[in-house]
């Protein structure tokens, strides 16, 4: 049996290893894709598709970066044809981006590879072992938001497919009394 030191090492060195894990698999997935695209691109491309068109402003907010860094962002997926920019329907001051075809296609593609890396290290696991391994990760991650008071940076907001059950709602939901909002 492990002392407190001893558990706390072995965690943190785990967590490190973990940590690895999941960023080469999610950089394998950009880099083996037809067009290498940066975590950043991937990142604003996924907010866009799961929110629909929206505002530069709108996306600097939902990738937590300022409105310079998401302006730079856009003209260079704007330039590589991932997106589109027009001016908004609604304030022709604002710029409006949307997914190109190729955007939608080159994402169908990452997250397809994906699903298929990960089912291959699941696949690996029996199924009571991936059960208790998503249940100790919601654990973990639920301690951690309340602990870090963390729940509105680490939520992706996903708009129309926004899951109730997601941990951080439910996190939200028993520290704030109600659910994330979509967005």
């Amino acid at each position: 049996m492990l002392n407190d030191t001893e558990l706390l090492t072995q965690i943190e060195h785990v967590s490190d290893v973990f940590t690895r894990v999941m960023l080469k698999t999610i950089a394998a997935d950009l880099s083996d894709s037809v067009e290498e695209i940066s975590m950043a691109q991937f990142h604003a491309l996924r907010h866009v598709a799961q929110h629909g068109a929206c505002t530069i402003g709108s996306l600097a907010e939902g990738l937590c970066v300022s409105q310079p860094a998401a302006t730079m962002l856009v003209d260079r997926m704007t330039r590589r044809g991932l997106v589109e920019r027009r001016s908004s329907s609604t304030d022709r001051r604002q710029a409006e981006v949307s997914l190109t075809e190729r955007a939608k296609d080159l994402l169908a593609q990452i997250e397809s590879e994906r699903s298929e890396r990960l089912g291959k290290i699941l696949g690996l696991m029996g199924g009571s072992e991936r059960e208790q391994f998503v249940e100790s990760l919601e654990r973990f991650i639920s301690a951690a938001l309340k602990l870090e008071n963390a729940v509105d940076e680490a939520c992706l907001r996903c708009g129309t497919e926004h899951h109730t059950d997601c941990i951080v709602n439910q996190t939200h939901l028993e520290l704030a009394g109600r659910g994330v909002e979509r967005t």
